[in-house]
């Protein structure tokens, strides 16, 4: 990157954690100032991966830096189409500001994607994931606000209404999230039988894969077969977050061999 490039990044995390601050540690912040600066965070977040996508000719999906950076984006871009009101940005904004730090520890530099990943099926199967990602992040945010309503006197919505309006909003952003996933997988397999012949080929991150669309599908079936309470679902929602957390970020760190590609330094084709 240069000096230019760099001056934008790090303007976006400087933004993105006074913001976060703002939030965790201000009773009342307001709505028009938290819309204006997830707008502006927004649209220069959204130049830099714009600049970054120019300079290397392919979208932003070759790394955990480019990774982080396109989940952080749909984290403030959904913050700005469903969170108007601000009600999960204590929470949502701070995972944002996390995950773009994250990012920075791993290698900047930008690289020509290798030739199985230069296809439209890799780049939609990457858009969906964090799309998906997205929704699973709100849909922790409201499960965090629904056990933290149950348990301290002091509730984050004080009226019964907006309790009831929260218990929707977490179930329909984790049934978004899992249809999300799920299409994510689907462009997956069939770009895995172009290139390997097969839908499945025991890679690891088709393993994890599995285990996390598990935990998101049991809280979805026991809500709609068993009827299960919004603190049921809440507390599968947070196991299933466990799962995210490792299928997006975790992999790098195990030791087996995978085909999908992620920082070189660390895991090699």
């Amino acid at each position: 990157m240069n000096y230019k490039e760099t001056a934008v990044l790090y303007l976006v995390c400087v933004l993105t954690f006074i913001l976060s601050g703002f939030l965790l540690f201000s009773k009342n912040i307001s709505r028009r100032l938290y819309l204006l600066t997830i707008i502006a965070i927004l649209c220069i977040e959204g130049a830099y991966i714009g600049i970054r996508w120019f300079d290397t000719g392919h979208p932003p999906i070759f790394g955990t830096f480019e990774a982080t950076l396109c989940a952080s984006w749909m984290l403030i871009l959904f913050s700005v189409l469903i969170d108007r009101k601000a009600q999960f940005a204590r929470i949502v904004i701070p995972i944002a500001a996390l995950t773009l730090f994250y990012g920075l520890n791993f290698d900047k530099t930008g690289k020509p994607l290798v030739i199985s990943e230069q296809s439209y099926w890799v780049y939609f199967h990457a858009l969906f994931a964090w799309i998906a990602y997205g929704f699973y992040i709100f849909s922790f945010a409201g499960a965090v606000t629904i056990l933290v309503n149950q348990t301290t006197p002091t509730p984050l919505f004080t009226k019964e209404g907006e309790r009831g309006g929260v218990d929707l909003f977490t179930y329909q952003t984790l049934l978004w999230g899992f249809f999300a996933q799920t299409i994510m997988f689907a462009l997956g397999s069939y770009y895995s039988i172009r290139l390997h012949g097969s839908w499945w080929v025991w890679d690891p991150v088709e393993y994890l894969f599995a285990v996390s669309w598990c935990l998101y599908a049991i809280p979805i079936h026991g809500r709609i077969l068993y009827g299960w309470g919004p603190q049921r679902i809440a507390w599968l929602i947070l196991l299933g977050m466990v799962g995210t957390i490792l299928f997006y970020w975790g992999l790098i760190y195990f030791p087996w061999a995978t085909y999908h590609i992620f920082d070189t330094e660390l895991k090699i084709h």
